[in-house]
């Protein structure tokens, strides 16, 4: 059976689009390293909103783009007690001529995917736990969901506190992975990092690498990640990645 692509996300924030804009061409490089860049519209002043797609597509076209307001209690800088306006918010970045191909929706959040629906976006709905990895019950809860909601993207980031955490992510992705254009299952923390790149030989399509600075616990530069994606030894097992891990990649890509 034919495999799916895989791919590498990197986060935008204002630093990473204004360093496009000027031509940096160290951050350039680690962008055109990524197959997918996730808008952090969070991490932005509210009245560059509007703007963001088009200015990111003016810099590089040919990436596919995911918007995402990423609220305080999920890992971003959006206040919680807004989490309601966020339908407004969004309406009115659809409305512009150039908007993000993907949405990034919390499953906290999912009455939000009905009236989101009627946009030309596609909605990849995430979970992100920071106190620990869902057991096999509660992530095959999320997977049914998902598919009965007939929605063409999942996430799942959970933070580990041991090696055996990533056990159930990968069976997770082995069992529901096909099942979605778009499948990102892993685990967050420094148990977790070998995770963002092994969940992609066990079902997973989608992972994320840091642009410059991570943004997120454990979380890898994309070179490293390009480097692992585009070499097929270096992902056939864990103990291949966490040595694979351990090396400087300081060199330009």
């Amino acid at each position: 059976m034919k495999q799916k692509p895989k791919y590498l996300a990197g986060l935008v924030d204002q630093f990473v689009l204004e360093s496009l804009e000027k031509g940096v061409n160290s951050v350039a490089k680690e962008v055109e390293a990524c197959h997918v860049l996730e808008i952090r519209y969070d991490l932005f002043e509210e009245d560059l909103w509007k703007d963001l797609s088009e200015r990111l597509y003016k810099c590089v076209p040919s990436k596919t783009q995911i918007g995402t307001i990423r609220l305080k209690h999920d890992g971003g800088n959006f206040l919680d007690n807004r989490a309601g306006e966020r339908l407004l918010l969004w309406e009115e970045i659809l409305k512009q001529r150039y908007i993000p191909h993907w949405l990034d929706l919390e499953r906290d959040y999912l009455p939000l995917y009905e009236s989101l629906k009627r946009f030309p976006t596609k909605i990849l709905i995430s979970e992100h736990n920071f106190e620990r990895v869902p057991s096999t019950e509660e992530l095959e809860d999320f997977g049914e969901d998902l598919l009965n909601l007939k929605a063409p993207g999942l996430k799942i980031a959970a933070m580990s506190h041991s090696e055996k955490d990533c056990l159930r992510l990968y069976k997770f992705a082995s069992k529901y992975g096909k099942k979605f254009q778009w499948f990102s299952a892993f685990a967050m923390g420094e148990w977790g990092r070998v995770s963002r790149i092994f969940s992609l030989t066990k079902g997973a399509n989608l992972t994320y690498g840091a642009i410059g600075e991570g943004k997120a616990p454990g979380q890898i530069g994309v070179k490293a990640m390009k480097i692992a994606l585009e070499n097929p030894e270096i992902i056939k097992n864990q103990v291949e990645i966490a040595s694979f891990l351990k090396k400087d990649f300081l060199d330009p890509l």
